[in-house]
Parts: C-alpha cells; sequence; structure tokens
C-alpha cells in the first residue's frame, strides 16, 4: 500500500475520532497524528491491514488525549497568596502548554468571576489591589477567586459544548398583544441565530450565563451584553445568578401534535360550516362600503371576513376551555411600552419548509395584526391629520406584508406600506409627503400580491380602504357569525382541544391559551381551502387573495 492510498481512510477516522471526541477540532488532530504514524510507519514496511493499524493508533492518541485532558492544570489554581514574582508567574503562564486551555476556561467564566481571576492570575495583581480598584473587600476578591477555581477546575476535563455550537437552529418569535416602541419583542431577536439559540438553550431549564457560553461556544464576555438586553427586555428572567427563556417555544412535535385532526374535523364539516358563511357574505355584500370598492378590493374582503369569523368562532371555544378570553387590558405592560405575550416557533438548522412533510404550514395562519398611525398633513389645507390603521391576517389566500418582507427588493415598515397604499388610493401622491422612496423599487412586488393594480397603465390601490366606523361594522358583522359559527360547532372545536404543549417547571408566565394554541393553528384554513378547492368561495379562488384592509379615522 502507498501514501497516497491512507486518504481513503480519512473519512471513517474522523468519523471514529468525532464520535469519541465530541468536537471537531481535536478529533481532526487525532486523525492527523494517526495519519503521519501511517506514513513514518510505512517508510519502514508495509502495512498488511492499514484500517485497523490506523484504527489502532486512533485509539491510543485518544487515550493520551483523555490523560493530558484529567492530569490539568500546571498551572496551579490551589493556593492562594500573594504572588512572588509577578512576571516570572505571567511568563510561565503564558508559555505552558495549558495556556491555552486555561485562558479558554477563564473566557467562559462569569464576569463576577472572570474579572478577579484575571486581574490575579494573567495580569498578576496582589489582592489588596484588586479589591481597592473593584471597590470590594479582600475577603470577597479571595472568595471570587476560589469560586472561579472550582469552576476551571470541572471545565478543564470536560466539553460542553452543545449542537447550537455548530448547528444553530432557528427560532422565529411572535406575539399576541401590542408590541413596543422599537418593536419588541420582535426586535430583541430578529434574525440573529446567538440570541435565538441563547433563548432555546435556556429554555427548558434555568442556566447560568457560563453554562450558555460553554453549550454555544462563545466566550462569556461577549454574550452577557445579549443576555442583559433580553433579560431587561423580558424575553429572558434571572433568579440568582441563573437565566431562563420567560415565554412558551413551540417545537415541531408541538406543531404537529393535532395535524391529522384538525384535517379530520375540517373535511368533516366544511360544507356545514359554509352554508352559514355563505349567510355572512350575503349581508356583507349589502354593506354600503362594501358596495363601493372594485371587485379585487371586495375579494380582499370577503376573504377578511372569512378569516376573522371562522379564526374568532374557534379561539371563542379554545378560550372558554382555558378559562376565559383573556382581555387585552391583563396583558403585561412591558418595560418599552407594548403588553404582549411573547410567542416562539422552533425549527433545525436544516428545517425544509417546503417539504412535503412540512405542508402542514401552510395552513398557518396569524392573528390579526393591526398598525396605527397618525398621519401628518401639516402644510396642506386640503388634508386634514388622520390616523390610518392597516388589518391584516398572513394566510395561504395571500401573504400579506407579514409574509412577503423577504420579497421585498428594498425593505419597508407597516407605516411606509401602509402611508403608500393610501397615497396611491386618494389619488394625491404629489401632496402627502409621506411615501417613501423605497417603496417604487418594490410596486412590482405589490402588484404580484395585489396590494397594487395596474389600470389603463396607471398603479391603483388593489387593498380596501373604509372608515374606522366602517371596520367595526365589518367587525360587528363578523362576531354575530363567529357566535352563530361556535355555538353551532362547538362540540367539534372543542374536540381539539387535546395535546396541548407541556411547559417546563419553572416557567410560570405563560397564559394557558398558549398552551393550546397548536391544536387548533390549522383548522381555519383548512376549512376555506376545503370550500375553495369545492367551488364553495369563488370570490377568493383567483389567488392572491390577502386579508387585509386600511381604515381611516380623521
Amino acid at each position: 500500500m502507498n501514501k497516497e492510498n491512507l486518504t481513503e481512510y480519512a473519512d471513517f477516522l474522523l468519523g471514529v475520532a468525532l464520535y469519541k471526541c465530541g468536537n471537531i477540532a481535536d478529533a481532526q488532530d487525532l486523525v492527523q497524528d494517526a495519519l503521519l504514524a501511517a506514513l513514518a510507519a510505512m517508510k519502514k514496511k508495509p502495512l498488511d491491514n492499514p484500517k485497523a493499524w490506523l484504527t489502532a493508533v486512533l485509539n491510543r492518541r485518544y487515550y493520551d488525549l483523555l490523560r493530558r485532558k484529567y492530569n490539568k492544570p500546571t498551572v496551579s489554581f490551589e493556593v492562594l497568596g500573594d504572588i512572588p514574582d509577578d512576571s516570572e508567574i505571567y511568563d510561565s503562564i503564558e508559555r505552558s502548554a495549558e495556556a491555552e486551555e486555561i485562558r479558554r476556561c477563564l473566557a467562559y467564566l462569569a464576569k463576577l468571576y472572570r474579572e478577579v481571576m484575571v486581574r490575579y492570575y494573567m495580569h498578576g495583581e496582589k489582592v489588596r489591589d484588586i479589591a481597592a480598584t473593584l471597590g470590594i473587600s479582600e475577603n470577597t476578591v479571595k472568595s471570587r477567586l476560589d469560586a472561579g477555581r472550582k469552576r476551571i477546575g470541572k471545565e478543564l476535563a470536560m466539553e460542553n459544548y452543545t449542537k447550537q455550537s455548530y448547528e444553530p437552529e432557528n427560532l422565529w418569535v411572535s406575539c399576541s398583544g401590542s408590541g413596543g416602541f422599537d418593536n419588541e419583542p420582535f426586535s430583541l431577536v430578529g434574525d440573529d441565530k446567538i440570541t435565538m439559540n441563547l433563548l432555546i438553550l435556556a429554555y427548558d431549564k434555568p442556566v447560568t450565563v457560563t453554562e450558555l457560553a460553554k453549550a454555544i461556544g462563545i466566550a462569556t464576555a461577549y454574550i452577557e451584553p445579549v443576555i442583559d438586553k433580553l433579560v431587561s427586555g423580558e424575553l429572558m428572567k434571572r433568579i440568582g445568578d441563573k437565566v431562563y427563556s420567560d415565554f412558551i417555544i413551540y417545537t415541531e412535535a408541538d406543531r404537529t401534535a393535532n395535524v391529522s385532526l384538525e384535517k379530520q374535523i375540517a373535511d368533516g364539516i366544511y360544507k356545514d360550516v359554509w352554508e352559514i358563511m355563505d349567510k355572512g357574505f350575503e349581508e356583507l355584500h349589502g354593506c354600503d362600503f362594501y358596495k363601493r370598492q372594485t371587485k379585487s378590493q371586495q375579494v380582499k374582503l370577503d376573504s377578511f371576513f372569512a378569516v376573522r369569523a371562522l379564526q374568532h368562532a374557534v379561539q371563542t371555544v379554545r378560550n372558554e376551555h382555558c378559562g376565559g378570553f383573556m382581555p387585552y387590558d391583563e396583558y403585561p405592560d412591558r418595560p418599552n411600552g407594548g403588553k404582549w405575550f411573547a410567542m416562539g416557533s422552533r425549527y433545525s438548522a436544516n428545517y425544509d419548509y417546503s417539504s412535503p412533510e412540512h405542508k402542514y404550514g401552510k395552513y398557518y395562519i396569524s392573528g390579526e395584526a393591526c398598525s396605527s398611525h397618525i398621519v401628518n398633513c401639516d402644510g396642506y389645507e386640503q388634508i386634514k391629520n388622520f390616523e390610518l390603521t392597516l388589518c391584516e391576517y398572513n394566510t395561504l389566500l395571500g401573504g400579506t406584508q407579514i409574509g412577503m418582507r423577504g420579497r421585498l427588493k428594498r425593505r419597508m415598515t407597516d407605516t411606509e406600506i401602509g402611508q403608500m397604499l393610501y397615497a396611491i388610493h386618494s389619488g394625491k401622491e404629489e401632496q402627502i409627503p409621506i411615501i417613501s422612496l423605497a417603496s417604487f423599487e418594490n410596486f412590482d412586488n405589490f402588484i404580484e400580491r395585489r396590494y397594487l393594480a395596474k389600470e389603463s397603465g396607471k398603479i391603483v390601490c388593489a387593498v380596501p380602504v373604509i372608515t374606522d366606523k366602517e371596520r367595526h361594522e365589518l367587525y360587528d358583522l363578523s362576531e354575530k357569525y363567529d357566535n352563530i359559527l361556535a355555538e353551532k360547532f362547538h362540540d367539534d372545536w372543542l374536540k381539539l382541544m387535546v395535546n396541548p404543549v407541556k411547559l417546563p417547571q419553572h416557567l410560570k408566565s405563560v397564559p394557558e391559551w398558549q398552551r393550546y394554541m397548536n391544536c387548533c393553528s390549522t383548522v381555519t384554513m383548512r376549512i376555506i381551502k376545503n370550500a375553495l378547492d369545492n367551488g364553495l368561495f369563488p370570490q377568493c379562488a383567483d389567488y392572491p387573495a390577502p386579508a387585509i384592509l386600511i381604515s381611516i379615522k380623521e
């Protein structure tokens, strides 16, 4: 056998080494050592069974590695006292074979212990000087040094990395209620993988910041500001020296627990449901605000009415089962404004949202999102200041901006989108100096999603615009029919209230209804989809038909 053929065993050896070590760096070192040993041996004689020979060498190297780890540290943290020669000790630490490992362990200590350990052992400061600098007593310095030494002693012989350190998961945060001034809780997480995985790691039980740092493979100093932000934003809670994620996080098992039951019930009742819905549509189509809309705008009102009435009917029974409806006034006031309960959905790193096994996700429906703001038209005598409210559900009927943000060429806020739509609707674009320049780059996306349309070469608004009084007229009509549906199909909705999410024992802030959200998360859209597929809902059969409207209040 020649040396070129040795590489064919590299993948096999790496698999064995990873199983033993649990981390890629040590595994690669073991494989390299084994291959180098084989090259040296082959200079003397050929290897009869190279695979067995390499495996044996790798095993010996692994046991050598363990012995080195369990014999550490050569830098002793056992005796506390004055340092006789600061520079000599510091240099010995820098030169020692274990220095890198010691520094790694220091990096994962919480700031409380890390600060005194670094000053004492790495910079050679005396106990009295550390105490004076930090404004604490010498006994406090000594106790923190003692605690720090004990923590490092445990870490030196252990590898605590989890898969979050090399295969980060996704955690998408939503909320019930109204967000804060900086769009909390969404802005506390965003699309930051580090924040997502810290929240995942701190969900099942309270953990120290050091344990989080070790698990995610990032030095404590770098994650402490993230933890502080999450605690102050109330997505995390601190108890003693530990923290935990203070909101419900749904897993794939939670999301799929009731999927087959929801389909079964939707398939069985959708025709009877639609007989009632048709009566609701008949009343809706007789409303003056409906009659004055274009055909495209009417379709969106149909979509909005159907989603709202059915969703509220199911939720009425769910809330009854969970102890009653929770009014908005009972939502917790958050530190940066807003009143909300957060929710998180956890997905694996390689989760394929479009795969057949995950197709149930297309039936998800967001809660109604309403964003209101005052449009300031000072300086334009023809237009008074007014309150503009954009209301929407994100559904398979057609994604609203919640589901299309990633498609936009230039990102736009809800406020910018609402103002753009109203300015085009009013035909007074030049008089309303609030249209974002980004909107012009996004016109193709808005036309594709049927927010906008082209008529005779002109861009027109395809979203229904009604007064605030008319919006509440629509709400009253929706409530009338959701009460009828809740009573008529009460027992069917009640059958769904099984398999609620089991919460970690320490998590006390989650309202009961959140445990039952996934019990009935797809049934509304399954009923609507059945109606569409069977010709019972022709108004919205021409996709997309987003459930969206704008209301104006002067």
